[in-house]
């Protein structure tokens, strides 16, 4: 069988490409390609309508696209989507059903075009992984089980040579931070919520939908329509909650300062050293001195390192569960467990891996107390 995708170099010999995927990355990469003499002929997207066009390239549906079959077997296609939704190789199977065969994926067209598409999320140029080496190894020697190995190597795998593993696709089974499989998770008794990134409340409701006691729950979510978003549901939801809920308009951080905000962004605003707005960040072990937490989760865009150091006491003194998104960022898979396993006030984490989104977003680092992966490293972690 045939490799399903191409390199990104076949865009450069060709001259000419067709894209799949007309939304914030498709204008990007259409953008990049047209600067640097490359053709694009069209774009292709599922919900293209009559006469639409994109920096003046018509757009249609992949089912109507005028080339005929006999182009279509020999242009490029760029798959010009990354994002948690879309399966990719699904998705070039079925433009391999219509006829075309010469597919790019993002990841592999990036690698060609690294400083003109820029960094995103947990994507970079392919050498840099070629520089931490030895943290990707003891990052990966912390994880508890084989299923958090696997995808943790098929993560790697993906970043280092676009090597699609549906090991990292989400499961029908798990929801959001409540994987079925990680020993322990969530059921030792109430629960006091710290919720960093609340967006509008979605995984409080997905909490209370579960069953789960929530004994306390306090919120952090900065961009203020979020916020509005997640005050009306807490209304809607009071009923159901048994214990006191504590919303804050705030971002979390290493400390308590002003930041610059890119607001208006739905759950993709976050801290930015371009943001327009300004916003207040705490520290956790500022402002929630002694409360006690028994789940921590962080979502929040890039800031969960600085959040993290910035609760450390408040985790050594509760040794809470830890639910930390790690795909923000390119160096987040591997530094979020090493930082937690060096702090050995903690008394040593387990560290299990889980992905609930395709092209690996939505990978979350679960950390539950009591382990010993991370005393048994924190000599490697230090050298």
């Amino acid at each position: 069988m045939p490799e399903l995708f191409s390199d990104g170099g076949v865009v450069r010999e060709a001259g000419s490409v067709i894209l799949y995927g007309a939304g914030q990355v498709g204008r990007d990469v259409c953008r990049v390609l047209m600067d640097e003499g490359i053709r694009v002929i069209c774009m292709l997207d599922r919900r293209a309508g009559d006469g639409d066009r994109c920096l003046g390239v018509p757009i249609y549906r992949a089912e109507s696209c005028p080339v005929d079959a006999d182009r279509r077997n020999r242009i490029p296609v760029v798959l010009s989507i990354f994002n948690r939704d879309v399966d990719i190789p699904q998705l070039a199977q079925t433009l391999r059903s219509l006829g075309f065969m010469r597919l790019v994926s993002f990841i592999d067209l990036h690698a060609h075009f690294p400083d003109e598409l820029g960094d995103r999320f947990w994507l970079t140029r392919r050498g840099y992984l070629e520089s931490h080496q030895h943290e990707i190894a003891a990052a990966e020697r912390l994880l508890a089980d084989e299923e958090s190995r696997a995808q943790y190597r098929a993560f790697i795998a993906l970043r280092r040579a676009g090597v699609f593993d549906p090991r990292v696709n989400p499961r029908p089974q798990d929801t959001h931070y409540f994987p079925a499989d990680v020993p322990h998770w969530l059921n030792s008794g109430p629960l006091r919520l710290l919720d960093c990134g609340a967006y509008e409340g979605d995984t409080l409701e997905q909490m209370i939908a579960a069953s789960l006691q929530i004994e306390a729950s306090a919120h952090f979510e900065p961009d203020l329509r979020n916020f509005a978003g997640l005050v009306r549901r807490v209304r809607r939801l009071r009923k159901d909650l048994r214990g006191p809920v504590m919303l804050w308009p705030c971002a979390v951080g290493g400390r308590s300062e002003i930041v610059s905000f890119c607001s208006g962004l739905d759950e993709a605003s976050g801290v930015s050293d371009d943001g327009k707005t300004n916003v207040t960040a705490v520290a956790l072990d500022d402002v929630l001195a002694g409360w006690r937490p028994t789940l921590i989760k962080m979502d929040i865009e890039g800031s969960e390192l600085d959040a993290l150091a910035g609760a450390r006491h408040l985790i050594a003194e509760s040794l809470p569960s830890l639910a930390i998104s790690i795909y923000h960022k390119p160096d987040h898979l591997w530094r979020i467990p090493l930082m937690l396993a060096s702090w050995t006030e903690l008394g040593g984490y387990r560290f299990y891996l889980r992905s609930h989104g395709f092209n690996g977003f939505d990978t979350v680092l679960y950390a539950t107390p009591g382990g010993s992966s991370g005393s048994r490293t924190s000599t490697e972690v230090r050298s």
